[in-house]
């Protein structure tokens, strides 16, 4: 196995990580606020993916206004679901909230294939050149570097967010007791809102990173959308820096385990470690165990 395969794999498996790691802030921001897993996540950024190729771009906007105003439209898809959807009879449970995104998912997902289904796979310019740059030795795609580069500063700018900014603090004091925080003087309805924009608008980001490689079809994010939320269980569902290094130690599994067994073993792979995490470690790697006295 020579080392130019190996450096490419690894390459490949932070790339993907990263973009793991990202969509997994946007699963467990929510969690964290609502307590709901919401499986429309990679839809939404699926529908923006859509809305960049056929709506935006076609207005003639510059090709970094056109991602802003995605990642606006995205936002704008999180605040709709969160007031049509889950802001409707909110007393009703964190299981059924979750069922709606569940139904949320599935009408999203036939919309898209009844509206673009028959074109697909769609081409989507990238946000960087095709060339491959040298590096160490090997060659690294302008799309992988650039990927990674994107998803690190989106990272750091939604952790740096959430620690500094009145908002995001908010946020984490929703997270934590949305009850106290009520008391406290927080308009919590209106934090949860903000949360499901910016959950939303990561979404629209990773779609756009991931969209120009693997090309736009209805089933884009699916994929990444069970990593996100392998990434989030392995880092511990309540923990933020956890999803990040959850998400790259995924993606370098996975990417590995297909190089030195069979690429045909990638989806089966993330199965068997979200069945380990679940069995040995179901708090997660930065998680604590709660214990509740009945």
């Amino acid at each position: 196995m020579s080392s130019s395969l190996i450096a490419s794999a690894l390459v490949s498996g932070l790339v993907n990580g990263a973009l793991y790691a990202l969509l997994g802030l946007a699963v467990i921001l929510i969690f964290r606020t609502t307590a709901v897993a919401n499986f429309a996540q990679g839809e939404v950024g699926m529908l923006s993916a859509f809305a960049f190729l056929m709506f935006i771009l076609p207005v003639g906007l510059p090709f970094w206004a056109a991602w802003l105003a995605t990642l606006a439209f995205g936002a704008l898809c999180g605040a709709a679901t969160y007031l049509v959807l889950l802001r409707v009879r909110p007393a009703a449970g964190h299981l059924n909230l979750t069922v709606r995104t569940l139904g949320l998912y599935t009408l999203v997902y036939a919309a898209a294939v009844y509206w673009w289904g028959e074109g697909e796979p769609y081409r989507v310019p990238s946000l960087f050149g095709p060339t491959a740059v040298s590096l160490a030795g090997f060659n690294v795609s302008q799309d992988q570097l650039g990927t990674m580069g994107v998803a690190l500063v989106l990272a750091a700018v939604f952790l740096l967010f959430f620690r500094f900014t009145r908002v995001g603090l908010a946020m984490r004091a929703v997270a934590i007791n949305a009850d106290v925080a009520a008391l406290q003087g927080v308009d919590v309805r209106r934090v949860v809102l903000l949360a499901w924009m910016v959950a939303c608008a990561l979404s629209a980001a990773v779609a756009l990173l991931v969209a120009p490689t693997s090309f736009l079809g209805t089933d884009l994010m699916r994929p990444y959308l069970l990593k996100a939320f392998t990434a989030a269980i392995l880092g511990g569902m309540y923990s933020f820096p956890g999803v990040l290094v959850g998400g790259v130690i995924l993606g370098l599994s996975e990417s590995l385990a297909a190089m030195a067994l069979s690429i045909h073993f990638r989806e089966t792979f993330v199965f068997v470690v979200l069945l380990l995490v679940l069995l040995l470690r179901p708090a997660g790697i930065f998680g604590s165990v709660q214990r509740v006295r009945v």
